[in-house]
């Protein structure tokens, strides 16, 4: 799925963008900021809504260049064409990839005790609509990029990437 051949890996991440029903598209800001900083792959974390979302965005970065889960909000052919969860071997470090759910206030808790029997290294999630660059008690570093368009739930609209290597692991989360 992802080739590392590199030495590092910039990754772009964003989820909960909701097309059609918080806005009409990604705001073109996100899509530049991709391209111009050359993201290797885009981990989207659910909820895209439209199945025309994730082809837009294979058509944008390239088909293998996409990394996608489902969410509670995705149409039928969202959930028939992608996974609830994705994992990650990245340089030595164990990466889960899952769009999260129930309330937003003890998220962490709960992706912490349901991840007690794994030993994941870096928990990124979606489904809260606000962004998240925590290491946590449980020594696990939990990201969210929190949600590009939601205006209802939330005030703070961002987006983020992860840069990781083998020594690095380096999350950067953008306010809109």
């Amino acid at each position: 799925m992802i080739q590392t051949d590199k030495k590092e890996l910039l990754i772009g991440l964003i989820g909960d963008t909701h097309i059609p029903s918080q806005a009409p598209a990604i705001p073109e800001q996100i899509i530049n900021d991709f391209k111009t900083r050359k993201i290797d792959y885009l981990i989207h974390l659910g909820d895209f809504t439209d199945f025309e979302i994730y082809s837009y965005l294979q058509e944008t970065f390239g088909k293998d260049r996409i990394i996608g889960i489902q969410g509670n909000m995705d149409s039928k052919k969202i959930k028939e064409t992608l996974p609830m969860e994705r994992e990650l071997n990245l340089y030595g470090h164990k990466i889960l990839i899952t769009h999260g759910s129930r309330g937003p206030n003890d998220i962490i808790e709960r992706l912490s005790k349901s991840d007690t029997e794994n030993d994941h290294d870096i928990i990124i999630f979606g489904h809260v609509h606000r962004p998240f660059n925590e290491k946590w008690k449980d020594g696990k570093l939990y990201l969210c990029p929190g949600t590009p368009t939601d205006k209802v739930f939330t005030n703070t609209n961002s987006y983020g990437f992860l840069r990781i290597s083998e020594e690095l692991v380096e999350p950067e989360m953008i306010i809109l």
